[in-house]
């Protein structure tokens, strides 16, 4: 415990600080030094002693006592204690010296009193401010080691009550609208106290004005001022005078801390100091300690989303069905850890197959959500019935029934006849997937509007016979929209060259794949993606 040479006690024990002693402040040369050279200023013998008498260079032993010397005593006090006697032995008879020279050597002993006196204090009070220093070092310590909010502020209300030897300390933090100030932590105050609940800013004109002015505030006398909410409560707690000082983190109030004594006291300029030096240590520590959870907050947050976006992949075929006379790969790539994109094939009655990719409106974790939403009414209705236009208008109407009206979605969804190698398809808003045949690269457009905004809209769709040696690559716009560093899109044209020069290298559905993205990549180089990439690539054999 820090004790504060500026109290007599610590009120908040019953044990009265422990008596002082002259040889715990002044050390033996300098005692040597102030016996010389006032002995040699008055012509005699000064002695420090113990309060008992004792020679403070030489224990055990006493100022020696003769006729030949008048004796001169002081006193030195130190927190109105006896600390030490000043002993001055003058070399003369008594009956040989004067009224006048008895009263001046009684002043001269009462100055070296005086003098041991403020040398004391002086070290005592140096030695309470290395002490502070070294407790406030070791509080700023404590601080940046403590990540939980409740352990810092619980830190700083005890530090401050033993540092400063004061009744009690509180510390009271602004709400996240900043309209209250609620006791996060106290030190020394009781549970009727702190009870109160938080307090409007705008009803404590105390703690406005503290908040404000960024400035410390002392309250002599809690029962007098008019600035105080609550003084019945304050007189039961004992508490008479306040000091009010900002927690203000670069620039930003974050609270303020309250400390509390039991009688009238006036707090000087270093205590001031001290407590603005530890409100300010205490604030950087209370938003670190707020940064730190919010980052355990993130990172769990960044958890679930990996967990998540593990889930999402799951979604997609990890590889493309293995089909007599066909070549078929998918490739996606994420803009974030969860996206909108999807693709997926899935058998139907009747030895078919059905493709499909889709983008839906956004990024993130409500897009990838509203993917998920957008799988399974395709999977749901599209396994029961057989007319595509009618599977796509059933998907429209629960997307429109079941989520905002700003969601919506484009989709290419086609099925191969694995017997007859009839490829059926529709495009609900999508970029239209592109079919290379002898060399010619033609779109598939046939379709619709996007799925999820107009209720009452329907789609069409065409067919035809896939022919040996045909490839259809369906992509979501991510591709054509994949922004260079001179901020110049991708756009179909390459798109249509890259398929063109894949397909005319006789490039396999995965070669295909990855030569589009090679020449997507080489084209943005280290721009960063602003969206979602999928492309799936059919090739009939």
């Amino acid at each position: 415990m820090w004790y504060n040479p500026g109290r007599a006690t610590n009120p908040m024990t019953d044990t009265p600080p422990k008596k002082p002693v002259i040889s715990e402040y002044l050390s033996l040369e300098t005692v040597r030094a102030v016996q010389r050279s006032y002995g040699e200023a008055c012509g005699g013998q000064v002695c420090i002693c113990s309060p008992e008498g004792d020679l403070l260079e030489s224990p055990g032993q006493r100022p020696p006592q003769t006729s030949q010397h008048v004796r001169f005593e002081g006193s030195v006090m130190v927190d109105s204690e006896q600390a030490a006697r000043v002993v001055l032995l003058y070399p003369k008879p008594a009956s040989r010296l004067s009224a006048a020279a008895r009263n001046w050597l009684t002043r001269f002993t009462e100055i070296i009193a005086q003098t041991v006196t403020q040398l004391a204090l002086a070290q005592k009070r140096l030695r309470s401010r290395v002490e502070e220093l070294s407790a406030i070092y070791r509080l700023t310590a404590e601080f940046t080691s403590k990540r939980d909010l409740k352990s810092v502020l619980a830190l700083v209300t005890k530090t401050v009550v033993d540092l400063m030897g004061i009744k009690a300390c509180a510390v009271r933090l602004l709400s996240d609208d900043r309209t209250e100030l609620q006791i996060a932590a106290a030190e020394g105050l009781g549970p009727e106290y702190l009870a109160k609940g938080p307090v409007p800013l705008a009803q404590s004109k105390l703690d406005q004005e503290v908040v404000t002015t960024r400035q410390p505030l002392y309250v002599p006398d809690v029962q007098t001022d008019p600035r105080i909410l609550y003084p019945a409560e304050m007189a039961r707690e004992g508490i008479v005078s306040l000091l009010c000082v900002p927690l203000i983190y670069q620039g930003r109030p974050e609270g303020v801390i309250r400390v509390y004594t039991h009688k009238q006291d006036v707090f000087d300029w270093y205590e001031i100091s001290l407590l603005t030096s530890i409100a300010a240590s205490a604030a950087g520590a209370i938003v670190n300690a707020r940064l730190y959870q919010e980052a355990l907050r993130l990172a769990e947050v960044d958890r679930q989303i990996k967990l998540a976006a593990v889930v999402q992949r799951r979604m997609m075929p990890e590889t493309p069905p293995t089909l007599e006379g066909y070549d078929i790969h998918a490739a996606y790539v994420p803009c974030f850890e969860l996206g909108g994109d999807f693709y997926d094939f899935f058998p139907l009655p009747q030895n078919n197959l059905a493709l499909a990719v889709a983008d839906v409106v956004g990024k993130g974790i409500r897009a990838s959500l509203l993917m998920a939403t957008m799988r399974a009414y395709l999977h749901a209705h599209a396994s029961n019935i057989y007319d595509m236009s009618e599977v796509l208008a059933n998907v429209n109407r629960d997307v429109c029934e079941d989520t905002l009206i700003s969601d919506f979605a484009s989709l290419f969804y086609g099925v191969i006849d694995t017997q007859s190698g009839q490829f059926t398809y529709a495009n609900a808003g999508h970029p239209p997937a592109l079919l290379v045949r002898d060399g010619t690269c033609c779109h598939l457009k046939s379709g619709g509007t996007v799925l999820g905004v107009d209720l009452q809209a329907n789609w069409g769709h065409e067919m035809f016979v896939l022919e040996s040696g045909d490839t259809i690559v369906a992509y979501t716009d991510g591709l054509t929209e994949a922004l260079n560093f001179a901020d110049e899109a991708f756009g179909l044209r390459r798109v249509e060259e890259a398929v063109s020069e894949a397909v005319a290298a006789g490039y396999n559905a995965q070669g295909i794949t990855r030569h589009i993205f090679w020449r997507l990549h080489r084209f943005s180089g280290l721009q960063t993606a602003i969206d979602d990439v999928t492309v799936m690539v059919v090739r009939k054999e």
